[in-house]
């Protein structure tokens, strides 16, 4: 048994940035050996956008297109599958990661394991297949489909998705494999689809039908998640993708494992990548990392800086001008519709400093107060 993480990172975000991300800094607390003597493998995955290609040309696309649009991002899932595919053996422990974008392909990532499983080694042949199947979204290819399940077994899939597919299997005299299991899905400021921003409407819609299929859900098939939103991102091109069904999750669990707390900070800050504000940064690192460490992930957290809930400011109010639109692509976000979801820092923050008021709390302010 060993545990396997995977870690996706932002749009232009790389190992060797001057100002790692939280990903990169969780990656590098992972130790290969865990403190009880289990081996970790870390897989890191540089942002979209970060200048693949094998010419000037293409790496120039790459930058533009990738951090424009999310193009590339199915390269990446697929490499990580890969990855997967050779390292992970029955009975590992998996733990996935991602921020803005790359907090995106992880949530994708998780609903192409449950829609393809993990094919043996000796069947990387099969990865294409699997990989067409996760794309072929709709009732007829539902996970747990009869389509997908007799797809999964002609894959060599070395597990199961759900308790329907192993019963599915027994009754057919298929032999027995055990069921899939995420342990931790931990998430910083998950951005919206890819393609071009909602806001521009039907253009949007049109271009975007590319990546209709990406699953972003949260299933049952993940053990534990958390997902750190920013409360101070008002460019309407960054809206967040929330989970909406958490608490059904925690109920059927038996315990709250599954939590989406929003932090103060802008997109950057939440994801540790900005200059402005450093300080804020390492008090979402901290909270995904208590996530996996809870769900038996061993990190040296001592490479973490503490953090400060008081410093600041942050983007208390860009003034409108021609960068944007005079004030068009600016909008507070919707915001937590429970004060429970705010995390405790926020609370600290707002009580002691009377500075800090953001448009995005206003409908529960009272109760936070």
């Amino acid at each position: 048994m060993k545990r396997i993480a995977i870690l996706c990172d932002g749009t232009w975000n790389r190992l060797d940035a001057r100002r790692p991300t939280n990903v990169v800094r969780l990656a590098r607390a992972i130790p290969p050996t865990a403190a009880d003597g289990v081996p970790q493998l870390t897989f890191y995955l540089p942002g979209v956008g970060t200048g693949a290609g094998s010419s000037a040309a293409a790496r120039w696309l790459d930058v533009l297109l990738g951090g424009a649009f999310g193009w590339g991002l199915d390269g990446i899932m697929a490499k990580a599958y890969r990855d997967l595919v050779f390292a992970y053996e029955p009975g590992d422990a998996l733990y996935i990661f991602g921020f803005s974008r790359g907090a995106y392909t992880a949530r994708s990532f998780a609903g192409l394991l449950r829609s393809a499983g993990i094919p043996d080694r000796a069947r990387t042949d099969m990865i294409p297949q699997a990989l067409k199947l996760y794309r072929a979204r709709g009732a007829r290819t539902h996970p747990n489909s009869e389509t997908s399940m007799a797809a999964r077994v002609a894959m060599g899939s070395v597990v199961a998705t759900s308790p329907e597919e192993r019963a599915w299997r027994r009754a057919r005299g298929h032999p027995e494999v055990p069921l899939l299991s995420v342990a931790y899905l931990g998430v910083w400021d998950t951005v919206g689809a890819l393609g071009l921003p909602g806001v521009l409407g039907s253009l949007a819609r049109a271009v975007n039908a590319h990546y209709a299929f990406h699953d972003t859900d949260l299933s049952r098939m993940v053990a534990a998640a958390r997902h750190a939103v920013a409360l101070d991102e008002r460019r309407r091109l960054f809206p967040p993708t929330l989970w909406s069904n958490l608490d059904a999750l925690s109920a059927r669990a038996g315990a709250a494992r599954y939590r989406q707390h929003w932090f103060a900070g802008d997109h950057g800050m939440i994801g540790g990548g900005s200059e402005r504000v450093p300080d804020l940064g390492p008090l979402t690192l901290r909270w995904i990392a208590e996530g996996a460490a809870d769900a038996g992930l061993d990190i040296d957290t001592d490479q973490f800086a503490e953090g400060d809930a008081l410093a600041g400011p942050v983007n208390l109010g860009t003034p409108p001008g021609p960068a944007n639109a005079f004030g068009l692509l600016l909008s507070d976000r919707a915001g937590p519709e429970r004060a429970q979801d705010v995390a405790p820092e926020v609370v600290t923050r707002i009580r002691e400093r009377g500075d800090y008021q953001p448009g995005s709390l206003l409908r529960i302010w009272d109760s936070l107060i």
